[in-house]
């Protein structure tokens, strides 16, 4: 037989856990619209990068170890900017940034996000085409640009 208290309390305490996540969420989603405006680049596309490399989660670490945060920055990439990895700010600036330096090089936002994800050099060898191991990466970022736009951001 069920404790009514018990799943009462449980209840709410998941109420609690997940709002205070879905807040958390919202903060750096509008951490990275803020950024996104002031340097220049389309909101939505950084919103799409974002959610498909942590799901907006600071606390996101690759397998490897070596990729950090909410847009999955690499420490050698990172540190070129001047930038730490492990600090929400940094890591926007970050990854917004390297999408914008890849945008501007390739032209397109697909091959940026293409870059994006397998590195500029991956593009070049592929005659300036994404590659298959970067296709699927770039078509979930492109349908969730596209509801971003679809929803006004």
């Amino acid at each position: 037989m069920f404790n009514l208290k018990s799943l009462l309390t449980g209840a709410l305490f998941f109420s609690l856990v997940c709002n205070v996540y879905a807040a958390g969420t919202d903060d750096v989603k509008k951490n990275i619209i803020e950024q996104a405006k002031q340097m220049g680049v389309e909101p939505a596309i950084v919103l799409s990068i974002a959610k498909m490399e942590s799901g907006f989660n600071q606390s996101a670490k690759s397998a490897c170890g070596n990729h950090i945060g909410v847009f999955q920055l690499s420490h050698a990439t990172a540190k070129r900017m001047g930038l730490d990895p492990y600090k929400l700010e940094d890591n926007i600036k970050g990854g917004i940034t390297y999408y914008k330096q890849m945008y501007e090089k390739f032209g397109s936002m697909e091959l940026a996000v293409a870059a994006y994800n397998s590195g500029p050099d991956a593009i070049m060898r592929n005659n300036n085409t994404i590659p298959k191991h970067s296709q699927n990466f770039v078509n979930r970022i492109m349908s969730d640009y596209k509801y971003y736009k679809g929803i006004g951001i």
